[in-house]
């Protein structure tokens, strides 16, 4: 399968962070290596230039391949950096059926109290795409092993049946009344 999309960004070093999430300044550099080397998984690194050429200096190939989720540099530090990084890893190997690899998992396991730290929106965002994949099982499996539904405040997802119906999760879930969710949504 291959997929035409792309996102074009500008290379930025992030300066420090707050809240576990934000970082408290952006500098803008030439540098692709050092742009790459504060993102979060390997498979996010894959570049291409502007010639179409493949640039890959963290080996994401190598990962993508093996299909792997592996933090870039030390994961204690990339989750204390941005801790909805914990719920991106959960959610990429949901969505792309990938193994996590165990310094990774790790760093979930020693850094998942972070999560009580990032807002209900964000998280919502996150699960909403693990409750939608077509791995929705394998999703919860992953948040129950490591102890994540405690951290997120989600009871019952043990009890949760795989649906076609989001909104059929989230009522199933005795979830904290912080979790936003559209007046419409509420209706149903």
């Amino acid at each position: 399968m291959v997929l035409d999309l792309f996102e074009i960004t500008t290379f930025r070093k992030d300066i420090g962070y707050i809240d576990n999430r934000r970082p408290d300044r952006v500098e803008y550099i030439d540098s692709l290596y050092d742009d790459l080397i504060r993102r979060d998984f390997t498979v996010n690194s894959l570049c291409i230039d502007n010639n179409g050429e493949v640039v890959d200096l963290l080996s994401a190939k190598g990962d993508l391949d093996n299909k792997i989720i592996r933090c870039i540099g030390d994961p204690v530090t990339r989750f204390n950096e941005d801790a909805l990084r914990i719920l991106r890893a959960i959610r990429f190997a949901t969505i792309l059926n990938f193994e996590i690899d165990n310094n990774t998992l790790n760093g979930i396991k020693e850094c998942k109290g972070l999560l009580k730290n990032i807002s209900y929106y964000r998280k919502k965002e996150e699960l909403d795409k693990i409750f939608t994949s077509k791995n929705v099982g394998r999703g919860i499996s992953l948040l129950l092993e490591y102890g994540l539904d405690k951290e997120l405040e989600i009871d019952n997802l043990n009890k949760v049946k795989e649906t076609n119906c989001l909104i059929g999760i989230w009522a199933l879930l005795n979830v904290s009344s912080k979790y936003p969710f559209t007046k419409s949504i509420i209706k149903c």
